[in-house]
């Protein structure tokens, strides 16, 4: 009991302890609008092959939306075990100081050449000299591979506070993997291969006044007998039993 009295006051403690963001958290493509009656939020790390499945979906929904519709906001989770994931997203928050749009390049940018960044190409290269490697992706975006390299060469410099503080955010949220997505603040079981037409069964259900998630519930070779399927998110379904409804986003539920 004692044992766990104490764990819990470690977490309270840990938890209490995250710095506020020096800015909102995100970075928010295409100008999309706070307003925006769709909050569309993914949690990414720049080194996991699903984040780079996951981008250009994401950004091809904002588009399918426009800006004063949806927003997409990207943060940033870099996971401990990608090694190169915390250098890179510590160049997000260089990128950032060229304004918006230099964010959207970079990212593109680490993502198109993500595999050359990834062990075990990486196993017998110092951390200088994958900083130095990632200075020249910089530099061919239209940062300063000068000033990338002092920045991120240097726990002194803000953007390795920034890069913390986007990771240590990711965890209050619940954030646990990545890609990890939040529609209008709630939780999303998406899988990285969705497709925009998938995204939209949602999302349009969401813009229309009164609308629910359009959901099936079925009689289904999947389910035993006396059980329907309910297809509570794209690809995904549960089996309910009598008296259960086909809730969106959740399944079977009473």
């Amino acid at each position: 009991m004692l044992g766990i009295t104490v764990i819990l006051a470690i977490t309270v403690a840990c938890t209490a302890q995250v710095p506020i963001p020096r800015r909102p958290p995100g970075f928010a493509y295409a100008g999309g609008m706070a307003s925006a009656p769709v909050q569309l939020e993914a949690f990414l790390d720049l080194m996991c092959p699903d984040s780079k499945a996951a981008y250009p979906t994401m950004k091809q929904v904002a588009k399918e939306y426009g800006n004063s519709t949806l927003r997409f906001t990207a943060h940033l989770f870099p996971l401990p075990y990608h090694r190169t994931a915390f250098i890179a997203a510590q160049g997000v928050f260089v990128a950032a100081e060229g304004g918006s749009d230099m964010v959207w390049k970079w990212m593109d940018a680490i993502f198109e050449q993500q595999d050359d960044y990834k062990m075990p190409r990486t196993n017998d290269m110092s951390d200088t000299q994958i900083i130095n490697k990632l200075a020249m992706v910089a530099e061919s975006v239209g940062i300063s591979s000068k000033n990338f390299t002092s920045q991120v060469n240097s726990m002194e410099h803000m953007v390795y506070e920034d890069a913390r503080v986007a990771w240590k955010y990711g965890c209050i949220r619940g954030v646990a993997g990545t890609p990890w997505y939040l529609l209008n603040g709630v939780p999303v079981n998406a899988s990285p291969n969705w497709t925009v037409a998938q995204w939209k069964q949602i999302i349009d259900s969401l813009l229309h006044s009164g609308a629910s998630v359009k959901t099936t519930m079925v009689d289904s070779s999947n389910c035993p007998a006396h059980e329907k399927q309910c297809d509570y998110l794209p690809g995904k379904f549960e089996c309910c039993t009598k008296g259960e409804n086909c809730i969106p986003n959740v399944g079977c539920r009473c």
